[in-house]
C-alpha cells in the first residue's frame, strides 16, 4: 500500500506530466485533476456504457433487478454525466469513448491497481489543492497537508472524533494562520456536521489563541467536486463558513445547468487568485 507522500508525489508527478509539452496553467489545472481523479463508472442501461462519476453510482444505473423493472427511461443525473463527458470530450480533443482511458490515471498506476480508491482519492485530492495554491497562488503563504490541529490551536478538541484532529490544508504567513481549507472530493451525506462543527471551533481557537486588532479573523474554506446541490447547499447555508470552492464551477453551474443557489460557489481558479489578498 503506498504511502500518504508517495500518493501525493505520484498525483503532483502526473500533474505535471499532463501539461507537457505546453506548461503549467491555473486555468486548466482542474482538467489535470479530473484527468487524475475522475472516474467513469459502467452503466450498460439504456444506452449509456461508461458515465463519469459525479454522483453516487445508483443515480447512474439500476442498483437492483428490481429497479431495472421502473427504470424505463434516462434520469437526470444519467444526462447530466453524459454532458461532462461531452464537455471533457471537447476539452481534451479525444472522443467520448476515448475518456475512461484518459481519466483514472492514479488509480491505472501498477502500485494502486486493485486497492479500493476511497483513501487515495481524499489524500491524492489534498495533495493536488495544495500544490495548486502553492505553484499559482501568492507565494508568501505556506501550505501544510494534514496538519496536527492540536499543534496550532492547542487544546482544539471536537466531541465524539479523533483526540488528534488533522487539518486538511492550513494557509500561514509567518506562523500565523491565515486559512483551515477542508479539502474533500467529495461531500459525504453523514459527515457534513463534521465540517459544519469544525468551522466556529477552529474559528474560536484562532479567536483566544491569534487574535489582535491587525489580524483579520481566520477564514474556512470547503474545496471540492461534489455535484449534488443538496449536500453543497447545506455548507453554503454554513454562516461560519467563508466559501465552498468547486474544482471547476462551471461543470456544475453551467454544463449541468445547477444554476442559482449554487452560483455562490467559488471556482477553484478564481480562489487561488484570491490568496493574494488575503491579510
Amino acid at each position: 500500500m503506498p504511502t500518504r507522500e508517495q500518493t501525493n508525489e505520484e498525483a503532483i508527478q502526473l500533474f505535471h506530466e499532463l501539461a507537457k509539452p505546453t506548461h503549467l496553467e491555473l486555468s486548466s489545472a482542474w482538467l489535470r485533476i479530473y484527468q487524475i481523479l475522475l472516474w467513469f463508472e459502467p452503466v450498460n442501461w439504456l444506452g449509456y456504457t461508461m458515465l463519469p462519476h459525479i454522483i453516487d453510482a445508483d443515480k447512474l444505473r439500476p442498483n437492483s433487478p428490481r429497479q431495472q423493472l421502473s427504470w424505463s427511461k434516462p434520469k437526470i443525473w444519467q444526462r447530466r454525466a453524459q454532458w461532462i463527458s461531452d464537455y471533457l470530450g471537447n476539452e481534451l480533443g479525444c472522443a467520448i469513448e476515448e475518456l475512461p482511458d484518459k481519466t483514472d490515471l492514479l488509480m491505472k498506476k501498477p502500485n494502486y491497481q486493485g486497492l479500493q480508491r476511497q483513501n487515495i482519492l481524499g489524500t491524492a485530492f489534498t495533495g493536488l489543492i495544495k500544490h495548486v495554491l502553492e505553484a499559482f497562488g501568492a507565494p508568501n503563504i505556506h501550505y501544510g497537508n494534514e496538519v496536527e490541529g492540536t499543534k496550532i490551536f492547542p487544546g482544539v478538541a471536537f466531541p465524539g472524533r479523533s483526540s488528534t484532529p488533522r487539518i486538511d490544508i492550513l494557509a500561514e504567513r509567518e506562523g500565523t494562520p491565515l486559512a483551515v481549507l477542508s479539502a474533500k472530493w467529495s461531500l459525504r451525506h453523514d459527515r457534513l456536521s463534521d465540517i459544519t462543527n469544525e468551522c466556529p471551533i477552529y474559528k474560536a481557537s484562532y479567536q483566544r489563541i491569534f487574535r489582535t486588532s491587525e489580524r483579520p479573523q481566520l477564514r474556512y474554506f470547503v474545496i471540492t467536486n461534489e455535484f449534488d446541490p443538496a449536500r453543497l447547499n447545506k455548507i453554503l447555508d454554513d454562516t461560519c463558513a467563508d466559501g465552498v470552492v468547486h474544482v471547476h464551477k462551471p461543470a456544475v453551474t453551467e454544463i449541468c445547468q445547477l444554476d442559482g443557489r449554487l452560483d455562490k460557489l467559488i471556482d477553484l481558479e478564481d480562489f487561488v487568485k484570491q490568496t493574494f489578498d488575503w491579510r
